[in-house]
C-alpha cells in the first residue's frame, strides 16, 4: 500500500526541489521589481493610466510570443531554457540602473524580460508533472503556490523600504544578483529530455524549412485549443486563472493612487498596508489548503472562494465610507476600541485586514485551477496549454486594466473597486446557483454536467 504523499516526499525529489529553488529567486527578484515599477511609474508620471501601459508591456509579450512559446517548450529541453532566461533576466534586471528615468525606456524594457518569461512560465509548470507522480501533483502545486506568494509578498514588501532608504537602483541590483544565484543554482537540474517526436523535428529542422515549423505551430495552436474547447475542466479552470489574473492587473493599476489620493498613505508605504498582508493571506490559504483540501471536491473550495473575495474588494473600495459612517455614528462606550480601529489613519489597519482576506480567497481559487488544468492535460500538450493559457489570460485582462487606468483618472479609483467587487460577487452567484440564472435548455448537457446536474433535477 503506497504511503500518502508529504511535503516533504515532494521536496525530496532532486530534480523538482532545484526547480523550486528556482522559482522562488525568480519570483522574489520579479516580484519586487513589478512593485517598485508600479510606484516609481506612478511618481514619475502621476497618472494611472501611465501605470496601465506598464502593465500592458507586461501582458503583450504573452500574446505575441505565448502560444509559440508553448510549442518550443514541449520540443526542447527545458532545463536549457530555465538557464538560459535566468541568464538574460539578470541582464535586463541590471540595465535597468541606467534608463530608470526613461518611461519609454522602461516600458521597452518590461516589454524584453516579460517576452523572456513566456519560455519560463510554460517550461516551468509543464516540469512539475514529469518530475513528480500524480498523487503528488496537488501538494507540488500548493508548495509552488505557497513559495510563489511568499516570494510575492517578501518582494512586494522589500521593495517600499528599498525605495525609501536605498533609492530605486536598489530593487534593481537585487533582483540582478537574485537571478544570477538562480542561474548558478539551477545547472542542478535533471535534463528535462524532449520528446522523440520533438527530437525527430529539431534533427530536421533548418532555414530552409523554416515555414514547415510555421505550418507546425499553427497545427499545434488548433489542436490545443479544440482540446480546450472539448474539455470542460479545462476551459472552466482557464476561465477563472484568467479572471484572476484581471482581478489582480486592474488592482495593481489603481492601488498607488488610491493609497495616496483617498487612504492618504504613501504609495512606498502600500508594502507594509497591502502587499503584505495579501502575501500573508495568501501563503496561509496555500498551507491550509494543501492541508486539509487535497481530496475535497474542486468546486467546494472555489465557488465559496468567488462569492467571499467579491465582498471582500466591494468592501475595500468602501473603507473611507465605512469609516465616515462609523466617526458620525455615536456608539456605546464598550465598542469605543473597534470604532477607533476604523478612524484615520486606521483606515489602513481596516485595509490590510481586508488585503489579508482577499489573498486568502484568490489562493483558493488559483491552486485548484492550477491542479485541475494539470491533472486533465498530458504531457504531449501541456506545455501548449499552459502558454495557450497565458494568452486567454492576458486578452481577457488587458482590456479591463486599461480601462482601468484611463476611467479611474476621469472618475477616481474608488468605483472602480466597488464595481471589479459587484461583478466578481456575481460570478459567484451564478456558479452557486446557476438553475437560477439559466433554464437547463440554455446549456449544453456537458456544461450542466460539469456544474452539477442536481441545480436543475431539484427545480
Amino acid at each position: 500500500m503506497s504511503k500518502e504523499p508529504t511535503f516533504a516526499s515532494v521536496i525530496a525529489n532532486r530534480g523538482f526541489r532545484y526547480l523550486w529553488i528556482n522559482q522562488v529567486l525568480i519570483q522574489l527578484a520579479y516580484n519586487t521589481l513589478n512593485f517598485a515599477l508600479l510606484i516609481w511609474v506612478f511618481k514619475l508620471t502621476d497618472s494611472n493610466l501611465a501605470v496601465s501601459m506598464l502593465l500592458l508591456c507586461v501582458y503583450l509579450p504573452v500574446v505575441i510570443f505565448g502560444v509559440f512559446a508553448g510549442v518550443f517548450v514541449d520540443l526542447a529541453d527545458k532545463r536549457k531554457i530555465i538557464l538560459v532566461v535566468d541568464l538574460l533576466l539578470a541582464i535586463c534586471f541590471f540595465s535597468f540602473i541606467f534608463i530608470r528615468n526613461s518611461y519609454p525606456l522602461i516600458l521597452l524594457n518590461t516589454f524584453i524580460i516579460n517576452s523572456l518569461a513566456q519560455f519560463f512560465m510554460p517550461s516551468e509548470s509543464s516540469s512539475i508533472p514529469i518530475l513528480l507522480n500524480k498523487k503528488q501533483l496537488f501538494l507540488a502545486n500548493s508548495l509552488f503556490s505557497l513559495t510563489l506568494y511568499a516570494s510575492f509578498m517578501a518582494g512586494s514588501s522589500l521593495a517600499g523600504p528599498m525605495l525609501n532608504h536605498f533609492g530605486i537602483n536598489a530593487p534593481f541590483i537585487f533582483g540582478a544578483i537574485a537571478l544570477a544565484l538562480a542561474f548558478i543554482l539551477s545547472r542542478n537540474l535533471p535534463s528535462i529530455k524532449i520528446s522523440a517526436s520533438g527530437r525527430k523535428i529539431i534533427k530536421s529542422f533548418s532555414w530552409v524549412n523554416f515555414g514547415k515549423l510555421i505550418n507546425l505551430s499553427i497545427n499545434e495552436i488548433k489542436e490545443t485549443w479544440d482540446f480546450i474547447r472539448s474539455s470542460m475542466p479545462v476551459m472552466v479552470s482557464i476561465g477563472l486563472l484568467a479572471g484572476a489574473q484581471g482581478v489582480i492587473g486592474v488592482l495593481a493599476v489603481v492601488m498607488p493612487s488610491y493609497l495616496e489620493r483617498v487612504l492618504k498613505i504613501h504609495a512606498t508605504d502600500a508594502s507594509y498596508f497591502v502587499m503584505l498582508p495579501l502575501g500573508l493571506g495568501m501563503v496561509l490559504g496555500a498551507i491550509v489548503i494543501g492541508k486539509f483540501f487535497a481530496h475535497k471536491p474542486r468546486r467546494s473550495l472555489v465557488i465559496p472562494a468567488i462569492l467571499a473575495g467579491g465582498i471582500f474588494f466591494v468592501l475595500m473600495g468602501l473603507v473611507p465610507t465605512i469609516a465616515q459612517i462609523v466617526q458620525s455614528t455615536d456608539l456605546p462606550s464598550y465598542i469605543t476600541r473597534p470604532r477607533y480601529f476604523l478612524r484615520a489613519p486606521s483606515l489602513a489597519s481596516f485595509f490590510a485586514v481586508l488585503a489579508f482576506l482577499a489573498g486568502f480567497s484568490a489562493v483558493s481559487i488559483i491552486i485548484p485551477s492550477q491542479t485541475s488544468l494539470q491533472e486533465h492535460t498530458s504531457e504531449k500538450n501541456r506545455g501548449k496549454v499552459f502558454s495557450m493559457l497565458a494568452v486567454l489570460m492576458t486578452a481577457f485582462s488587458a482590456v479591463p486594466v486599461i480601462l482601468a487606468g484611463g476611467l479611474s483618472d476621469l472618475f477616481g479609483v474608488t468605483p472602480i473597486i466597488v464595481a471589479m467587487g459587484v461583478a466578481v460577487f456575481v460570478v459567484g452567484l451564478v456558479a452557486w446557483r446557476p438553475s437560477f440564472f439559466f433554464k437547463a435548455k440554455h446549456l449544453s448537457e456537458g456544461c450542466r454536467q460539469f456544474l452539477g446536474l442536481g441545480h436543475w433535477e431539484k427545480g
